[in-house]
């Protein structure tokens, strides 16, 4: 059974995902919005990223927040949070992307996953304590509010306008696009390049097949 240290995590994480994509389909400012259960697969086809870009849709597919919750049937929806976007990768094999991400998280937890160090706490309590992390100086959020759902506790997380910007090294090889941003780890990311359209899929992890279609990812059209 996961402690409240460990809901927080999943939530932390959650939003970690979140700050590189949640979401389907573009609201009425052309910002991309989540929108259905999960995502179609994506050949990963390779190609020639090299150009200016812009973001037109995200997804990320709900087996991505399985590991967050074992131990604890909680759920968690991101469907609120609009993302936007911008990337352009350069002859000269460099390149700047900037993600903006705004709007809340909501998560709602049965009430056995509510402890602290193994010692059982309210909803109440657990708001109390989401409400002062969303006051301190350097938080994301914008606000935190737990309350009472039948026998679970609801909360959600309301993250302000952040907007964080990238700027490194990119190389190919196959259908592998490899990022080298400064001050942190290369990333590879399975990707597709085609005509004015550029599916770029999320990091590969440790064991993963970055051969296989593309699960999670973020689509961009050509400016």
């Amino acid at each position: 059974m996961k402690s409240v240290s460990g809901v927080f995590s999943a939530v932390i994480v959650t939003t970690l995902l979140a700050l590189s994509a949640c979401g389907g389909s573009v609201d009425d400012e052309g910002n991309s919005k989540e929108e259905g259960p999960s995502c179609g697969l994506v050949a990963a086809c390779g190609g020639d990223p090299t150009g200016s870009w812009t973001m037109d849709e995200t997804c990320l597919d709900p087996s991505m927040f399985e590991d967050l919750n074992k131990g604890c049937d909680g759920e968690i929806d991101i469907s609120g949070m609009v993302v936007s976007g911008r990337a352009e990768f350069r002859a000269d094999n460099t390149y700047v992307t900037t993600i903006t991400h705004q709007g809340p998280i909501k998560a709602v937890y049965p009430a056995a996953c509510l402890a602290a160090e193994d010692i059982p706490i309210t909803c109440a309590q657990l708001s109390v304590k989401m409400q002062r992390a969303a006051a301190g100086k350097e938080s994301p959020l914008t606000s935190a509010e737990c309350a009472h759902a039948g026998a679970d506790c609801a909360c959600t997380f309301v993250f302000g306008r952040i907007t964080t910007p990238s700027t490194g090294t990119w190389s190919v090889s196959g259908s592998i696009l490899t990022l080298e941003p400064e001050g942190a780890e290369p990333e590879e990311n399975p990707f597709c390049a085609q005509g004015s359209s550029f599916t770029r899929g999320f990091p590969v992890s440790a064991g993963g097949d970055a051969s296989g279609p593309i699960r999670h990812y973020m689509r961009f059209t050509k400016e």
